[in-house]
């Protein structure tokens, strides 16, 4: 990572930083302008992740299906599976789609229409040699659609040997202020630059930088090690943090004390990936 600084927070250890991250009142001993600096943040809220989080929905533990955008037959499609998405119980839903976001705006901007009071959110999956993490695109839709979410897959912590290093910087600027923002740590398809860096260096990275934090397994639709999923809980405290594969109705017991929000296609879907009602209602029952 290029930035030889970043964000400044109090850091009485694991328990201060994730605090101030989450916009919590830190108490423990430190100057009286770092006080100041945490009041100020609790007061406008510029770092409470937690409320943002809320605002999608009041669940303690929030079910966002993941709907795939096909080229063909793209409306009829995404309307079935995000009525099958609603009926089932979820609190959110997210389009993803790579490589042409034209097809992707226009899928999500038919359901702001047609779904004005559900929660939708957008993961544009990149392209080939321009905006290849994908933020361009996934934060200008959200800006011009007020969209409730933006996931981008790879969040610039880690360093991959699949992406070019990105400056953190510039994907702040161009956040879309009022969309939840959440990406991966230690993601599945990419291979870390340096191997023996943890899992909790990178969740604690991640802190500021993103909204929420996301862990996968190692591959779409194989669950991620739930031990893993309870160390970067253990380092970052209460900030939000979700798992992004592999979830299902059998498993997510295991999940559960560790996770927030879920996105999930794969246990909930058919053969061809479109959204099942049945599956997801009972994903959302185990959930509840």
């Amino acid at each position: 990572m290029r930035e030889a600084s970043r964000r400044t927070f109090v850091t009485t250890g694991l328990t201060g930083i994730a605090a101030a991250a989450s916009g919590a009142l830190v108490t423990s001993p430190t100057a009286k302008g770092e006080v100041a600096l945490e009041t100020k943040r609790e007061k406008d809220g510029a770092f409470d992740t937690r409320t943002k989080l809320r605002s999608i929905s009041s669940r303690a533990k929030q079910l966002w299906p993941v709907i795939y955008v096909e080229k063909e037959n793209t409306l009829d499609l995404v309307e079935r599976d995000v009525e099958a998405a609603l009926e089932g119980g979820a609190d959110a839903v997210i389009l993803e789609l790579g490589k042409e976001p034209s097809i992707l705006a226009r899928a999500t901007e038919h359901v702001r229409r047609k779904y004005p009071t559900a929660k939708v959110g957008v993961n544009y999956l990149g392209g080939e040699t321009v905006d290849r993490y994908g933020f361009q695109n996934s934060f200008r839709i959200a800006r011009e659609l007020e969209l409730s979410i933006v996931w981008v897959d790879f969040s610039g912590v880690d360093l991959i040997e699949e992406l070019p290093e990105v400056s953190l910087h510039e994907i702040e600027a161009q956040r879309a202020k009022g969309a939840f923002y959440v990406s991966g740590i230690h993601m599945k398809y990419g291979t870390l630059r340096d191997p023996t860096k943890t899992i909790e260096q990178s969740a604690l990275q991640a802190i500021g930088w993103v909204e929420g934090i996301v862990v996968t397994g190692p591959r779409t639709g194989v669950p991620t090690d739930p031990e893993r999923v309870r160390r970067a809980r253990a380092a970052v405290g209460a900030y939000p943090l979700g798992v992004a594969s592999g979830v299902s109705a059998e498993n997510f017991p295991l999940l559960r004390d560790s996770i927030d929000y879920c996105l999930v296609n794969s246990s909930i879907a058919d053969e061809n990936h479109r959204l099942v009602v049945a599956k997801v209602r009972e994903l959302r029952e185990v959930m509840a």
